[in-house]
């Protein structure tokens, strides 16, 4: 009977210290980047698009909305990627407007990662894939 009670103990004993142990959650994006998708993917792209009279959207992207447009046509299908299951994929529009501001201002990723509101990962891997 004894031995019952000390092997009782000892596996629950056992729990409770695997319980403290475990690791807290991680989660695939900070608060930041998980507003992107609340507030409309890339807000600031729309913006712009509507104060294209101003001149704002070809002084951000180096191009006007027209080229942008095309651009979008030529190359949109080369770089589409499909949803899946976890997760939407980024829009084509968006991924062209990372990798031609990248092209164009030679910002890096971490000042990027704040206009955009994207992590410096995700915006290194956008372009990477785009320029190949």
């Amino acid at each position: 009977m004894s031995l019952q009670i000390t092997a009782a103990a000892y596996v629950y004993i056992h729990l409770i210290l695997e319980k403290n142990n475990r690791r807290r959650k991680r989660w695939w994006q900070t608060q930041l980047f998980t507003r992107r998708s609340k507030f409309g993917r890339n807000s600031l792209l729309n913006d712009l698009r509507t104060q294209e009279i101003n001149g704002q959207f070809q002084n951000f992207m180096r191009m006007s909305s027209s080229y942008f447009d095309l651009l979008i046509n030529l190359i949109g299908p080369k770089i589409v990627k499909t949803e899946t299951i976890l997760r939407e994929p980024i829009w084509v529009k968006d991924r062209l407007a990372v990798t031609l501001r990248f092209l164009a201002t030679d910002e890096s990723f971490t000042s990027l990662q704040h206009l955009l509101k994207m992590s410096k990962q995700v915006i290194s891997n956008i372009v990477k894939l785009d320029l190949t």
